[in-house]
């Protein structure tokens, strides 16, 4: 039995040293290029009342079962839903930063980087997420990128559709 216990305890520090060595920081990023100039991406990025016409993640977490927006919230610099909470924390000239908050109240933090090459503007959206230490937590945001990265591009390609000219 002693065996079978110290076994256990010798597994358990394993696993635990293993998913020590997984970064606590993650990153999932995408970008595009916008045929529109950098100040009409900045303002559509910034108002987060236009964010449910292009932007997936929002509007996966804004509407419900039956197609609703739940009696949500939502004005320039807060959106919100009985789910998700996205709050504007800061704008410049070519960067948009953005908190996102679950109903459980795990948070991250979205960025928009937008920058003008020629008449284009380069949209770099990154979403950075901070893992605890816990191995069942670091085990899951192994698979963010491959669970928020299509979202993330459809919704660039929804902007992208938004703001260029037909």
């Amino acid at each position: 039995m002693k065996l079978i216990i110290a076994s256990i305890i010798v597994l358990f520090g394993i696993v635990f040293f293993l998913f020590a060595l997984f970064p606590a920081d993650m990153t999932v990023s995408r970008i595009i290029r916008i045929n529109a100039p950098r100040d009409a991406v900045v303002r559509e990025v910034s108002d987060l009342r236009t964010w449910k016409n292009w932007n997936e993640l929002a509007r996966q977490k804004t509407e419900g079962s039956t197609g609703s927006n739940n009696g949500g919230q939502t004005d320039s610099a807060h959106l919100e839903n009985g789910r998700l909470s996205i709050y504007l924390l800061k704008q410049t000239a070519d960067s948009v930063i953005t908190r996102w908050q679950d109903a459980s109240g795990r948070s991250f933090t979205g960025k928009f980087n937008i920058m003008q090459s020629g008449g284009q503007a380069i949209v770099q959206w990154n979403l950075e997420f901070h893992l605890h230490w816990y191995p069942w937590e670091k085990l899951a945001g192994m698979f963010y990128d491959k669970q928020l990265g299509p979202l993330m591009e459809q919704s660039l390609l929804n902007l992208r559709k938004s703001l260029e000219p037909a």
